[in-house]
């Protein structure tokens, strides 16, 4: 079934929920409204994969317009989109489309653009209506084929069961269409409404009396020696009515050595206060040494709470990493993007608080220089108000331009926009 670009759905209604929806936090600084951002210089390029890593050039200015163009509209809610270029040149986007901002009826949608200025109609890529697909990132393969990584989550009728969620991949040929059948990324079933227990600690047990697990995923696949990694956040069901209970989610990079068939989690050990929930991480190949971890946060009880953007270094290709830190500023859903010239970029959905509720937020990105040792002010993208938006998806196009699209206040539209930078 086709949809045209303004899709017909129930009117958006936002809810907090695990693992589905954001809810923000304060911010240690504004993002700034200038759109010209120049750097100081750096150091003398070196892309040999250790922490003295630069870009080649020393700096680099950004200009963002006023001016968007439309991918899709919708009287429901549409959000989390990435996009890619296909070795073919087209431009292609995915996102998620539903009633609401978390419901059984999210599906996930294609369009796709000649210059990411003008969309043709979209049409559904994934479309089961028993259950929610949300999330899609995708990847373009060095075999040109595209591959796409979700999850899917099953809401249960009220908490006196678990909430269950689990990550999905699948590959398309070049065309960015006939997708294989999804492969469940990690163990576990959805329904355990006759089965499942709390232990006297709050945590959810099967029947068998082992812990009830979760994973999902909001960023795409990288491939690495012939392998594809995808980051993911992985942890217990909520225990809705001892939030505390649930042990915190961790990141964990899911491997596949056979294109995707069978998955092993490896759980990146950074360091970093046990109390801290991680989720929603964005992985980046600086080099094939130097590796690149931004990690959304929450504190407290609700993996909804306020928490900064952190973030983790690996020297090593992945197998050890340096103890989280601290971006300065709270921030959902990163995502990593470096440049044919060595910059990096990091896009997000930025928050500002006032007590519990945000002030403000937006589309927001920063940029490096140095592989991530430093990083720039924050450069807004879209002013989005009181309500949520965001989780930008970046390429890069030719001729020193970023593409970039979002989803717009509430989910009412998908956009693009498309940044020019000029470096030195």
């Amino acid at each position: 079934m086709q949809i045209k670009t303004k899709i017909s759905i129930i009117t958006a209604i936002s809810v907090c929920l695990f693992f589905a929806v954001s809810c923000g936090s304060s911010s240690k600084e504004e993002p700034k409204n200038d759109t010209d951002t120049e750097t100081t210089d750096a150091d003398e390029t070196d892309n040999s994969g250790d922490e003295n890593y630069s870009a080649g050039v020393s700096s680099i200015k950004f200009t963002i317009p006023e001016e968007s163009s439309l991918v899709a509209e919708s009287s429901g809610h549409l959000a989390f989109p990435d996009v890619v270029k296909l070795q073919n040149g087209k431009l292609m986007t995915v996102f998620r489309s539903g009633k609401d901002h978390a419901e059984k009826s999210g599906s996930i949608i294609v369009a796709f653009s000649k210059d990411g200025v003008e969309w043709d109609d979209s049409d559904y890529l994934m479309n089961d209506s028993t259950i929610d697909d949300r999330d899609p990132s995708i990847t373009v393969f060095s075999d040109g084929r595209v591959g796409m990584n979700w999850f899917k989550y099953r809401y249960a009728d009220d908490h006196n069961e678990p909430w269950v969620h689990h990550l999905f991949f699948a590959v398309s040929d070049k065309s960015g269409l006939n997708f294989s059948e999804p492969v469940q990324v990690d163990p576990g079933i959805f329904d355990y409404s006759e089965t499942a227990v709390l232990d006297e600690n709050g945590v959810w047990l099967d029947e068998k009396g082992e812990e009830i697990t979760v994973a999902a995923s909001s960023s795409s696949a990288i491939e690495h020696e012939g392998k594809i990694i995808i980051p993911g956040y992985f942890g217990g069901a909520l225990n809705w009515s001892s939030m505390g209970s649930t042990p915190k989610t961790r990141v964990v990079l899911f491997e596949s050595a056979d294109g995707g068939a069978t998955w092993t989690p490896n759980k990146v050990e950074a360091e970093i206060d046990d109390k801290i929930w991680l989720s929603e991480p964005a992985l980046l190949k600086v080099t094939e040494k130097r590796w690149l971890l931004h990690v959304r946060t929450a504190k407290g009880a609700s993996p909804s709470n306020k928490g900064d953007l952190m973030q983790s270094i690996s020297e090593d290709g992945g197998k050890t990493w340096s103890p989280y830190e601290s971006l300065g500023f709270v921030a959902h859903a990163p995502e990593l993007l470096k440049l044919n010239n060595g910059v990096i970029v990091s896009s997000f959905r930025w928050l500002d608080y006032v007590g519990s509720n945000p002030k403000s937020e937006s589309v927001s990105m920063i940029y490096s220089l140095d592989g991530g040792a430093t990083w720039s002010d924050v450069i807004e993208i879209l002013d989005c108000g009181a309500a949520e938006c965001g989780y930008p998806g970046m390429v890069e196009l030719d001729g020193n331009k970023i593409l970039v699209v979002y989803y717009t206040p509430g989910g009412k539209t998908i956009e693009s926009k498309i940044i020019t930078f000029e470096a030195e």
